[in-house]
């Protein structure tokens, strides 16, 4: 039974909300590496909100460079704990995660290079940024903003891209 105080998505509303195919949606569901939060008497599959999220970070990731194994791993960690409108659960136990030890450290160790990887090309882009505005301007160039819809993150974080994980 659908919660009512959730929006559930059709496969093409979730493309569509996340600027993908519909076949990309397919595919992932194929794969295992997205996964339905409910299925109507008819077989329709429903997404609820967190698998939007979760199938942007699929995407992130996958852009990243993450083998669909290690995403899939990345999805199954994040669905066992988190609830369909993408809550963290507090309760969850150990063997609520369908990943042994070993995936889960190399997991892990993937992730930390992936960050380590991040944050050395975010120190060479403020690097270059900085000496592009001092050779070519002379002053303070405000970035481009490439989502004109979100807010100004202020000074202390613009042009950053958002990694909280939230």
């Amino acid at each position: 039974m659908t919660d009512p105080a959730l929006t559930y998505y059709t496969t093409a509303e979730l493309a569509r909300a996340a600027g993908v195919t519909r076949r990309t949606v397919m595919h992932y569901a194929e794969l295992q590496l997205l996964t339905p939060d409910q299925v109507t008497a008819s077989g329709r599959a429903l997404y609820g909100p967190y698998s939007l999220r979760l199938l942007r970070d699929l995407i992130d990731l996958r852009a990243l460079g993450l083998p669909l194994d290690e995403a899939r791993d990345m999805v199954i960690l994040r669905r066992a704990t988190h609830d369909v409108g993408g809550t963290y659960r507090r309760d969850w136990r150990r063997e609520d995660v369908p990943l042994d030890d070993a995936r889960l450290r190399a997991l892990h160790a993937r992730l930390r290079a992936l960050n380590d990887a991040y944050a050395r090309q975010a120190e060479n882009l403020a690097r270059f940024d900085r000496w592009l505005t001092k050779r070519f301007t002379g002053g303070d160039v405000p970035p481009l903003d490439p989502d004109p819809g979100r807010p100004d993150p202020g000074p202390a974080t613009a042009g950053l891209p958002d990694v909280s994980g939230s």
